[in-house]
């Protein structure tokens, strides 16, 4: 039996059309209610639906889409639930395998033992589960899955899928492997006891059991890549893949950019060596971990005499570049990875370091067809507010606590009155759209 961890699924050959739609969440962490997010474009606008949009399954999607508003207000908190929808899956497998070795990780003994944080600012809501939805586009088809989870215990688990029509391919109705319906592609795989217990989802368990169907839909979810720019530190996110000559020069060719010194790269991994694990971040990357791999980067500069080149010398990468050099160079690869493939990014605090010319620039990279030929879509939030006057409005969303500590997901398409010549960034400033700092 082999063990679906993040090394695997971060190696993913993308075919056909696949993408994000949308992601909901409700009792989780700042989230009493269900909040949702989508990709898909409001089909009454034609702003800038050329560059900034793209066609699938007879709807149009956002390349790029933008999450604002104040400190705190719980921008984070949606990547760490998407992140949690992740772990949730990847742990099923981890139950499923019954492997010492892996249970003996500390990260993973860790998640094994973490609850989910539910919505602590209402009595009631430790008494209800917690939900997790995602839909995915794959080969044109709309998969659509969710699940509950109270007090550790799967209590519903949902998956359809809709070309025309919606079909319903898992039902489950309680921890029970007896109180789960499969059909379709499904229907080969049978749950039992020893198979689907009341922890672990039955998507993943038939995953693990090379289901292709739900290997397709996980693989899917899995690829979705997640990165907070705030404890980003440049080491984290490579593999032989993308440490290849090849992907050295495409790296070199930005960073030169900004800065002109750097002449070159070098970088080695290492594995089977004691690296450092910062527990309290979320977002670390885990195949990283699970494989006990370094990164040694070292930066040739030139040296000069008089101005005259007269030898090179090799530095420290992460100790002589400033800190946002080491940023951009380590999301490099994942930007490389999902304009490659195809793929699906979130960031969370884009700018965390970067100038905002820099920022300009990926997502440029996202909107140009030339580079983003596959329509590899960027979820970020941001304070950038230059971002919102080269923007459509059906990309922009606005995060906001109210004085429940309940956060609230907003569109801007959605508010009404605003004209299409409207500074949009003035208005929010003013806090037209709410989620900003409320000062007194």
């Amino acid at each position: 039996m082999e063990y679906y961890g993040y090394n695997k699924v971060r190696k993913i050959i993308k075919r056909g059309v696949n993408m994000l739609e949308s992601f909901r969440v409700s009792n989780f962490a700042s989230f009493k209610d269900e909040v949702y997010i989508t990709t898909l474009c409001n089909s009454s606008r034609k702003e800038l639906i050329k560059t900034n949009t793209f066609e699938c399954r007879d709807s149009r999607y956002n390349k790029v889409t933008y999450i604002y508003g104040a400190n705190g207000s719980g921008k984070t908190n949606l990547f760490l639930a998407l992140n949690k929808l992740r772990k949730t899956i990847v742990m099923s497998t981890v139950i499923g395998a019954k492997s010492n070795k892996i249970l003996e990780v500390p990260i993973i003994k860790k998640e094994l033992n973490s609850p989910i944080e539910n919505f602590k600012f209402d009595s009631d809501s430790k008494f209800k589960p917690t939900l997790f939805g995602i839909d995915v586009i794959i080969d044109e088809m709309l998969y659509s899955y969710e699940f509950e989870i109270l007090d550790g215990k799967i209590i519903s688990e949902l998956l359809t899928k809709k070309n025309k029509r919606k079909e319903v391919l898992i039902k489950r109705t309680s921890p029970s492997f007896e109180d789960i319906i499969l059909r379709s592609d499904l229907a080969k795989f049978k749950p039992n006891v020893n198979v689907v217990r009341e922890n672990s989802l039955c998507l993943a368990m038939a995953a693990l059991l090379n289901n292709k169907l739900a290997n397709e839909i996980i693989n899917e979810i899995m690829g979705i890549d997640i990165i907070n720019m705030a404890n980003m530190n440049g080491n984290t996110r490579f593999n032989e893949e993308n440490t290849s000559e090849e992907f050295i020069h495409r790296y070199l060719d930005i960073l030169k950019s900004v800065d002109p010194t750097l002449k070159n790269l070098i970088i080695e991994l290492k594995e089977n060596c004691d690296i450092p694990v910062d527990e309290d971040d979320e977002f670390q990357s885990k195949d990283v971990i699970i494989k006990n791999i370094r990164v040694d980067v070292s930066s040739v500069h030139d040296v000069y005499k008089e101005h005259r080149k007269v030898s090179e010398i090799e530095l420290p990468f992460l100790k002589y570049e400033s800190n946002g050099t080491v940023k951009l160079f380590g999301i490099l690869p994942s930007i490389f990875e999902a304009l490659d493939t195809g793929g699906v990014l979130f960031i969370d605090e884009l700018e965390n370091g970067l100038h905002p010319l820099v920022v300009e620039f990926i997502i440029k990279l996202f909107n140009d067809t030339s580079i983003n030929p596959k329509n590899a879509q960027l979820i970020c939030s941001t304070h950038n507010t230059l971002l919102l006057e080269e923007c459509r409005r059906d990309q922009v969303w606005f995060m906001d606590k109210n004085e429940y500590g309940e956060s609230k997901l907003l569109r801007l398409s959605d508010f009404l009155n605003i004209r299409k010549n409207d500074n949009i960034s003035e208005k929010y400033l003013k806090g037209v759209f709410g989620a900003i700092p409320k000062f007194k």
